[in-house]
């Protein structure tokens, strides 16, 4: 029994201070992610892998939307890393699940489930996308042009890879600012009808509007209305690898690491070191 018992003393030791470090970069400084839908085609692809900046727009608390360090706020062109806004705080319906952690000490994102009587684990999605315009901004899209403050932006990164030019609203209902706000356009009827024609609409202060560079293929602040900046979690740095089977399959989920590891002829060596820009 001793030991074993100096054993594990002697591993907390060699182990304890990197695990603490581990944890410290990856909550408050720089953490791993990867692009899980097609949305920021061509400046980003399926099965990229990047480090985030996460010190850039604040120090959170770890796995919490709430700063504690205020650092900046995301401008126009940055391209941003934040949790999804539609995804819900619980893994489930209220009353179904409740936390095993209080939410002002979150260290894991573990909850326990009445009805399956387990425990769940729950973290909602990251998505990524570019910023366009931020507080106080006047936005409108028109025929697949964006106009920031009535004045066309040129943005030589964004494609269209739909030929159509789909119709907008029309009428262009009067309370469009608040069905925008109030998410009417999320997976609605409505949806098509803003794709490439939308607004216009004043973003909140506070929050940023934010769009994919494959532009008729991005679920973005056109439907889901304006984002959060406390969602924001930071700023891609740079691409350390990249992967067309981790492309192949995915789903917005966790990339299926044996997949990755066993297609070695299926990595970009061109893409590994490409500053995210």
């Amino acid at each position: 029994m001793k030991k074993i018992g100096s054993y594990l003393v002697r591993l907390v030791r060699e182990w304890g201070p990197v695990i603490i470090a581990v944890l410290i970069i990856r909550s408050f400084l720089v953490e791993s992610f990867m692009v899980p839908t097609g949305s920021m085609l061509e400046t980003i692809e399926l099965g990229d892998f990047m480090l985030v900046n996460k010190f850039i727009y604040g120090i959170k608390l770890p796995l919490s939307d709430r700063t504690i360090v205020p650092v900046t706020s995301p401008g126009r062109g940055d391209i941003v890393v934040f949790r999804f806004p539609m995804d819900p705080d619980l893994p489930g319906e209220p009353g179904r699940v409740s936390r095993i952690f209080p939410k002002w000490l979150p260290i894991l994102p573990l909850y326990w489930d009445k009805d399956a009587g387990f425990f769940k684990w729950y973290v909602p999605r990251n998505f990524i996308k570019r910023c366009v315009a931020i507080g106080g901004d006047t936005v409108e899209y028109r025929n697949k042009d964006l106009y920031v403050n009535g004045v066309r932006q040129v943005e030589t990164q964004v494609v269209h890879r739909d030929y159509r030019r789909l119709p907008g609203l029309d009428p262009v209902p009067s309370d469009f600012q608040k069905s925008w706000l109030d998410h009417r356009f999320y997976q609605t009827s409505q949806s098509p009808y803003i794709r490439d024609n939308f607004g216009p609409v004043v973003v909140p202060e506070n929050h940023i509007f934010c769009m994919g560079d494959n532009r008729d293929n991005s679920e973005d602040s056109r439907f889901w209305g304006p984002l959060d900046l406390r969602y924001v979690k930071g700023k891609p740095l740079v691409l350390y690898f990249s992967s067309k089977a981790a492309a192949a399959s995915a789903t917005g989920a966790a990339p299926n690491i044996l997949k990755i590891v066993f297609s070695p002829w299926a990595i970009r060596l061109n893409r590994i070191g490409h500053i995210v820009r």
